[in-house]
């Protein structure tokens, strides 16, 4: 049996959900004979009741087991505890039989009569228990003497010391049975409202449903929990049963006529719910004051009528068999599928075919198939059975945040779906399933991605044939660097298992001219290729593209000159060499033989310089040819070959940092000594930094000389000697170099220059002034320097005011080299307008003479502001005059105070000489004398 496709020819390629498979083995006999009445499910086995009454053991494809019991009539329901241990079952006949397949040992077999306790005592003949012997087993017998439609054990029955069990049927009573180590108790939990069709217990909770509705029972605490009624307009019984189900401890699903409902219990003190989906579902639920609350979270309404339901794990999926009467507008067509035509019984017509839908709790149909089951037009909705079957092993997961984890919610889910004379096993489709049916509709992403969710869930199908399958395909397509990709994803960390598949797709990528897109991919440790394919790649780049060769030579581990199993040797060496060239692989063999590659690369480029000696340079591809070999010159302890290398590419070298780093670690100073314009062209902050700070082993005489055809170079390593090592360098041995300097300053750096006239000794400041002045343009700023520097002050003054025009300037130099100058300053000054004006603004503050300054200015220079500005000069300078007679006053105040104190005598004389006393008591006469434009306090 197979799920059908839609209607639609978009659909068609929609994965199906759900697998089904008809049941055969021993069903065929009961099928020829009698016909199904009920089903119970268990993971070891499945038990069957007939029309007939015979109760039979069945493997779960259907092979006989052994027969249990035969009723007279019907037999109704079939229940099976968790252990397998115990059955139960019950009749038309009145009879409800108790089976323990497994008795303890020694366990007689024996015949009682007992009487049975009612709790209103008005049946106390009405029930009887036979205990009888039975192959391999014992069965006990109760007869309620009126027909029996519904029995349940409690859970963990077989754990239990009182172990119960609760009945019901057209007597209208639930009826729960107590068997204790003598007798037996009895009690009618409910009564009075119709034949009782079915019963669920779970976790002490019993959910009973008859003619009026639903009801739920606390047996623990011997109190009714919550009522849910019949929903309107629902077909009788006998057409269209009640469905129940707990999803979990404390979820009960109700499934009814059209309408699903999903009720959940809370233990506490009752509160008053929240608002249920709507307001039926209100309407149905009556919350009882207690210790267990009802609430109902989710209605669904179908427009089917329900045939039958099963729980999903995850708690928000659940499968529904939907039963559809004749005419009700469905589409009566056979199933598509090949399979369904082959198993089916042909064409119904009118009467639709039955159905399983997989739907969230939110509303949302996740899957919906056709049955062809058979005989399913002389059916009714109540001849349906679904019992489930959930693996203990099978887990929930969320369904909300992962779309495919509905695979998840349905994993170890087990199906029957029975009719009178057909069983179906329903289950989800597995991932072999999936990966073929994914497959042959060459959807190969697909089926990988469905293949390496979980690959030990593959029984038929072998993940590497998945694998070949789909990269087989994207080769087909051209795709070859998706491949490559690919490739490295899915083989990556798959250790020596899929060795075979690298080195394989390494010579398909050959094959095709394409190793480019696979070679950086390529594993160097786990798995390890054959030493040939490695080389095989260098060789293809060597001759193809040299970029590649440099890139793979630096990434892959590095052999060394010695690769030998000796981990001691290995260790030491490592301890000699950069980091980044010390990671080798734990495989002792290298990937490819480091000599031979060295003499080849070699050959190579003495070839290429020699065709290129004529080109202002060389090419890149033999550029990256020398690096290469440089790298394995490196790898192999020969430094002072990779160097050389280096200083050759000079500005061109691309590992520039290591290049350093060669020098520094290995201590290469000697090589590097005479190719001072070499290094410093890889990089000359790098290297100017190094020979600063390596004075020692490259000596600065040294280094000038060699640069004596670069000054630029020059300059820049004479101005880091500034910088760092003007201790050392500031000395007479290097004045010659001071000079040199000045010229390179003012080519190079003109605004450090004056900076370095202010802290060398050994400048010619006749030569600096020359170059400063020939310097387009002139270094003013440095010049005046020079002159201040040079006594010619003067000089200085005519050009900071005709050069640099600014007086200020010309004040702060009178200021800091000689004040006879502010006569020359002010005569200076005369012909400038602004410079004047500047003079009165500054004249008070300086020791300019006010007076002398405007006698000389021209009688017919306008200055603006002079009242002003001569009234703040008269101003300023009655302010300083105050200033100073205060300040003589405090002086003479303080100098009376102190000769008081030291020529006040310690003792009077006896004779009392008053020509003593008056020496002691001189006064120090204080004046202020006013000389010109000064002030002289005198004590």
């Amino acid at each position: 049996m197979s799920s059908a496709a839609t209607a639609s020819d978009s659909q068609e390629t929609k994965e199906p959900l759900l697998k089904y498979e008809r049941v055969g083995g021993h069903f065929h006999a009961i099928f020829k004979d009698d016909s199904l009445s009920c089903i119970a499910l268990h993971v070891n086995f499945v038990c069957a009741g007939t029309y007939g009454g015979n109760v039979l053991l069945l493997e779960l494809d259907g092979r006989f087991i052994r027969r249990l019991h035969q009723h007279y009539k019907k037999v109704n329901q079939v229940c099976i505890d968790e252990t397998g241990q115990y059955i139960a079952s019950c009749s038309d006949d009145g009879t409800v039989a108790v089976y323990i397949l497994f008795p303890a040992t020694g366990a007689s077999a024996a015949t009682d009569i007992s009487g049975n306790k009612h709790s209103s005592n008005q049946n106390k003949e009405k029930t009887r228990q036979v205990s009888v012997s039975s192959t391999g087993g014992e069965v006990n017998i109760y007869n309620y003497f009126s027909a029996v439609y519904a029995v349940q054990l409690e859970d963990r029955y077989a754990m239990k010391r009182e172990k119960s069990f609760a009945c019901g049927g057209v007597s209208g009573q639930l009826i729960i049975n107590k068997r204790g180590w003598i007798i037996d108790k009895e009690s009618t939990v409910h009564e009075g409202e119709g034949p009782v069709q079915l019963i669920r217990w779970k976790d002490g909770l019993v959910a009973w449903a008859n003619d009026w509705g639903v009801k739920v029972y606390d047996s623990e605490n011997d109190q009714r929990v919550t009522y849910i009624e019949r929903p309107p307009n629902c077909p009788p019984m006998e057409l269209c049963r009640c469905h129940l189900e707990w999803q979990s401890n404390d979820v009960l699903l109700v499934a009814w006529a059209h309408t699903l409902r999903v009720v959940t219990f809370k233990k506490g003190h009752a509160e008053q719910p929240a608002s249920p989906t709507s307001a039926a579902a209100l309407d149905a639920v009556e919350h009882q004051s207690g210790t267990i609350t009802a609430e109902v979270v989710a209605l669904l309404t179908f427009d089917f009528f329900v045939a039958g339901i099963s729980p999903w794990g995850g708690g928000s999926v659940v499968s529904v068999l939907a039963f559809r009467p004749p005419g009700s507008g469905s589409s009566t067509g056979p199933p598509t599928s090949k399979s369904a035509r082959i198993e089916g019984e042909g064409e119904s017509g009118e009467m639709p075919y039955p159905e399983v839908h997989v739907v969230r709790l939110d509303g949302k149909q996740v899957s919906a198939d056709l049955l062809n089951l058979k005989g399913y037009q002389r059916l009714r909705a109540s001849d349906y059975m679904m019992p489930t079957l959930r693996y203990a092993h099978a887990h929930p997961s969320d369904l909300e945040t992962d779309p495919s984890s509905i695979y998840d919610a349905g994993y170890g889910q087990l199906v029957y779906v029975c009719t009178p004379k057909d069983v179906v096993i329903c289950r989800l489709r597995d991932a072999d399933d999936r990966v073929q049916w994914a497959l042959a509709r060459k959807q190969y992403d697909r089926a990988l991605d469905v293949a390496l969710h979980d690959p030990r869930a593959l029984r038929r199908v072998v993940l590497t044939d998945v694998l070949e399958t789909y990269l087989g395909d994207l080769l087909r397509h051209k795709l070859f660097q998706k491949t490559a990709e690919e490739i490295h994803r899915l083989f990556i960390g798959g250790g020596e298992e899929y060795a075979k598949l690298w080195e394989k797709y390494v010579y398909v990528f050959a094959q095709r001219g394409q190793l480019s897109a696979i070679a950086r991919y390529m594993p160097t440790a786990s798995p390890r290729l054959p030493k040939v394919q490695y080389e095989m790649v260098l060789k293809h780049f060597l001759d193809s593209d040299p970029g590649q060769l440099l890139e793979l030579i630096r990434k892959w581990p590095k052999p060394r000159r010695q690769d030998a199993p000796a981990v001691k040797q290995q260790t030491e060496s490592d301890n000699s060499v950069a980091p980044e060239y010390t990671e080798t692989t734990h495989v002792f063999e290298p990937l490819y033989d480091a000599q031979a590659w060295i003499n080849q690369l070699e050959t190579v480029v003495r070839r290429r310089r020699i065709a290129e000696a004529d080109a202002e340079r060389l090419s890149v591809e033999t550029m990256y040819l020398m690096e290469a070999l440089a790298e394995l010159y490196t790898a192999t302890e020969q430094y002072d070959h990779a160097l050389r290398i280096y200083l050759s590419q000079g500005e061109f070298c691309s590992n520039k940092d290591f290049a350093f780093k060669l020098i520094t670690e290995h201590q290469l100073w000697s090589l590097v000594a005479n190719k001072v314009v070499n290094l410093m062209r890889i990089d000359k902050t790098i290297a100017v930094r190094m020979l600063v700070n390596q004075t020692e082993q490259l000596k600065i005489s040294d280094i000038v000389t060699q640069l004596e055809g670069e000054p630029e170079l020059l300059h820049t390593y004479l101005h880091e000697l500034v910088l760092h090592r003007l201790g050392e360098y500031n000395s007479e041995i290097y004045s010659a170099l001071h000079e040199k300097q000045v010229a390179l300053y003012a080519e190079y750096a003109p605004d450090f220059l004056l900076k370095f006239l202010q802290t060398s000794n050994f400048v010619p400041l006749e030569k600096a002034y020359k170059y400063c002045s020939e310097h387009s343009p002139p270094l003013w700023d440095t010049m005046i320097y020079i002159l201040g520097r040079m006594g010619q002050h003067k000089k200085a003054l005519d050009l900071i005011l005709t050069q640099r025009g600014d007086i200020n300037q010309a004040i702060q130099f009178v200021q800091e080299h000689d004040e006879g100058l502010w006569d020359y300053l002010i005569d200076l000054s005369l012909t400038s307008k602004a410079n004047v004006e500047e003079l009165l603004k500054f004249a008070s503050q300086h020791k300019i003479d006010p007076i002398k300054l405007i006698r000389k200015i021209p009688d017919d220079m306008e200055i603006e502001n002079l009242k002003q500005k001569v009234i703040a000069i008269i101003t300023n300078y009655r302010v300083q005059q105050n200033l100073c007679i205060g300040s003589a006053r405090c002086l003479i105040t303080i100098a009376w105070s102190f000769c008081t104190a030291k020529l006040q005598p310690t003792s009077v004389p006896a004779c009392g000489s008053q020509e003593g006393v008056c020496h002691l008591q001189r006064v120090a006469a204080c004046s202020v004398v006013r000389n010109g434009d000064s002030t002289r306090v005198c004590v």
